[in-house]
């Protein structure tokens, strides 16, 4: 046999290798130290990619308890217990893995302090979970990778020793290690080869173990130290497939994947709202969008901005683009808070009569062409309308002020619309008469403070303006604020801080989050009502004629302030911008391509004799001109034909399965003859006892008139299986003609019997 062939008198490197190879029985055979080793080289490949990612600035090692996973996941599947007692186990000593690696991002100079630490964090961060606020404490989501990677490991090893499948091991790392090359835009080339490297060494050595098994079964001998022999090939093809693997420049390529990437992920984005609020910290390396413009805005640090293009603003000069705007300061980032919505059809205008109150504000056009989806509709100012079906969100109990303007369906690439906003042009004296007279709404909604802010935040203002007028104040607080210098690349506040506080007093710099929040919450601590907004800045280097150019990199925030008569106007208090204030205006009217002059009825309405007619007349056309909408495919009718299609399909394979089952060793006249029997037994005509083929043949043809196939198909048979080859009679052609002749009579008895003897009948007779 092939595995006796071995000589009897072995080479000196042959002797040592057997030695080598029998060594490790004492825990295991060799072989499963090699598929260990596989496993091995997998996961220290995700362990290192996740350090390498650095979500979190000084996250604890995941090397030990990856390890730790493969160990326990082995001796789990090993021992030959039910899964009901060896899971509870692993996953208490799971849990024990992860609190010993996440305690050493905890705060305490001894272990027992750092354990207290991890526990009061992971307690008041659920409480954040529970009341639906932001966290921007780090620790947790630590503490959810650690606990990913142990419990990835173990079922990856209990997946290779007891099921022996190499699957569950590969897939979840395989999707971890692509995950942080786009994270990273693929500076981490070499993870992902060491991981390509074990994975194909794994899956062929689970390959090999299953077969054999199978031939242990089967009494198949094979060669002793196969096992070597086929590593050393998956080995060879293994590297040279990492060679070309490394010559493909993943680095460079990142950038054309980002589309690819961001497309495959789009389903899941809905959360990514819910993971900004409970892990706000995390790095944003990738380059996603910094501003969701959902219900929270997180103040993150340490912010990585991208430059895929968003969009193509038509505007008549550059200056902030407005998404949406916040009301509730929460000490670490922002709420939009109890909102009424109401839809509103394109062309109407959406602003209600009760903003005729303002006066020395402009109309400004907005030309929007999408060139990645969103449902927010950007404006220049205050949103009045647009040209697209919409939803309108405004304070609550208040319909006279839109905070977001949205759009009913998610916006496609290459799709366009208009927008109409309003900016203040108001003069600096004006603001300053402006006086204090605030609506109800205004004071209710825009004064908002935490309780625990810290006293020398809002002493702080009060040094800054005292009792001048608000519009002072406002300038006072706007050029304080400038001097800080503007940096993206700085740390979220502490655990326990509030991010004003932190801002001002320790950390002095920042970028637009924290400039444009701490001015919204100075104002507010002296009772002037203002409100965080969100969006995009219209580069001045980014245009052609005028068409602005917008990317991730163009987000930002700034302020609105509110002002008696005048409505909200527009500070930056950011220095890598112009200032706002009085005359800001800061983007201007883009006419939209449209003939003649429309009724400019509406817009009279809204504001008190400030608008000039060519400025109603663009707006008034911008609303009523047809935005570019791509024609959605009827995905309904189309996931119904592919639905009908796969169960078509999967009932064909299905039946042609069920037909060939069990025939898999015949071939020929054999074959043609088992067909015939199972066929025959559909259509109640199965063979008796001691009833031979020429016999069952003539029952079964008289039964279906067709009685000369039938005994030609049984001869030919008979002739197959009891005669020589050379004495045949019938040719091949000839049975095969009368199997199909007979199958078609066979077929429609089958398909008359269930006609005439319906399920219920027969289910009848076989209870009697």
């Amino acid at each position: 046999m092939a595995g006796m062939n071995v000589p009897m008198n072995r080479s000196t490197g042959q002797r040592i290798g057997s030695a080598a190879v029998s060594a490790p029985r004492v825990v295991m055979s060799w072989e499963d130290w090699l598929t260990l080793a596989a496993a091995v080289v997998c996961f220290l490949s995700v362990a290192y990619s996740i350090e390498h990612a650095r979500w979190v600035r000084d996250m604890p090692s995941v090397f030990p308890t990856s390890v730790a996973g493969l160990l326990i996941g082995m001796a789990a599947a090993r021992i030959r217990v039910t899964g009901l007692l060896s899971h509870p186990l692993a996953i208490a000593l799971g849990l024990g893995v992860v609190i010993l690696g996440v305690q050493a991002y905890a705060d305490g100079a001894t272990l027992s302090e750092r354990l207290s630490d991890t526990q009061a964090r992971m307690n008041e961060w659920w409480i954040v979970v529970r009341a639906n606020e932001i966290s921007n404490d780090n620790l947790p989501f630590v503490f959810l990778v650690h606990s990913i990677v142990y419990v990835t490991a173990y079922l990856a090893a209990y997946s290779i020793y007891r099921w022996h499948t190499p699957w569950v091991a590969v897939l979840p790392g395989g999707l971890v290690i692509l995950a942080n090359l786009g994270f990273q835009r693929g500076n981490d080339s070499a993870s992902f080869l060491f991981f390509l490297f074990g994975a194909i060494v794994l899956i062929a050595r689970m390959h090999l173990q299953r077969n054999q098994a199978r031939w242990r079964r089967q009494g198949v001998d094979y060669p002793e130290f196969i096992s070597l022999s086929a590593i050393q090939l998956t080995v060879t093809v293994t590297m040279a497939l990492i060679i070309a693997a490394w010559l493909v420049p993943l680095g460079k390529q990142a950038a054309a994947f980002e589309g690819a990437y961001d497309a495959v992920v789009s389903p899941f984005t809905g959360h990514d709202e819910t993971f900004g609020r409970l892990f706000s910290n995390v790095d944003s390396r990738k380059g996603a969008r910094l501003h969701s413009f959902g219900s929270l805005l997180p103040i993150k640090g340490n912010v990585k901005l991208g430059t895929k293009t968003l969009a193509e603003v038509k505007s008549g000069s550059p200056g902030l683009v407005r998404a949406t705007s916040y009301d509730t300061y929460t000490g670490v980032g922002w709420r939009s808070t109890e909102r009424d919505s109401e839809r509103v059809d394109g062309g109407a205008l959406a602003a209600s009569p009760d903003v005729a109150q303002y006066q020395k504000r402009n109309l400004a056009t907005l030309q929007v062409t999408v060139r990645d989806g969103e449902t927010s509709l950007l404006t220049a100012g205050m949103p009045l309308g647009t040209n697209k079906d919409a939803r309108i969100e405004t304070p609550g109990g208040f319909r006279g002020d839109i905070e977001q303007l949205l759009s009913r369906k998610t916006l496609k690439n290459g799709e366009t619309y208009n927008t109409i906003g309003s900016e203040s042009v108001a003069t600096a004296q004006d603001l300053v008469s402006a006086g204090t007279n605030y609506p109800q709404w205004v004071t209710d909604r825009y004064l908002q403070l935490p309780k625990n802010l810290p006293e020398r935040v809002r002493a702080e203002a009060r040094t800054l303006g005292g009792a001048t007028p608000a519009y002072v104040q406002a300038v006072a607080i706007e050029a304080y604020l400038r001097e800080f210098p503007y940096s993206l690349d700085v740390p979220a506040a502490p655990v326990g801080r509030d991010a004003v506080d932190w801002f001002l007093f320790d950390l002095k710099q920042g970028y637009f989050d924290f400039h444009a929040t701490a001015m919204v919450v100075m104002l507010r601590s002296q009772g002037i009502p203002a409100r965080l907004a969100v969006g995009y800045v219209l580069d001045p280097d980014e245009v052609n004629e005028t068409t602005y150019i917008v990317r991730k990199d163009d987000a930002y925030s700034w302020v609105e302030v509110f002002f008696p008569t005048y409505g909200w106007v527009t500070f930056n208090p950011t220095p890598d911008r112009a200032a706002g204030g009085a005359n800001s205006n800061f983007a201007g009217t883009a006419t939209p391509d449209t003939d003649g002059i429309l009724d400019t009825g509406g817009f009279d309405d809204l504001f008190a004799g400030d608008l000039t007619e060519p400025d109603v007349s663009a707006a008034v056309a911008a609303l009523q001109q047809d935005p570019l909408e791509k024609r959605e495919l009827p995905w309904t009718l189309i996931y119904s034909l592919l639905a009908l299609l796969a169960v078509a399909a999967v009932g064909l394979l299905g039946s042609r399965f069920a037909w060939n089952f069990g025939m898999g060793g015949l071939e020929g006249r054999a074959r043609l003859w088992a067909k015939t029997q199972r066929l025959a037994g559909w259509a109640g005509l199965g063979s008796r006892p001691a009833e031979t083929p020429r016999e069952w043949s003539r029952r079964v043809g008289e039964a279906v008139a067709v009685p000369g196939e039938a005994s030609r198909l049984a001869a030919a048979y008979e002739e197959a299986r009891y005669g020589r080859p050379e004495a045949q009679r019938i040719a091949d052609d000839d049975a095969a003609s009368a199997y199909r002749r007979l199958r078609n009579a066979l077929w429609s008895r089958v398909f008359r019997r269930k006609q005439d003897d319906p399920a219920g009948a027969r289910t009848r007779r076989r209870k009697r």
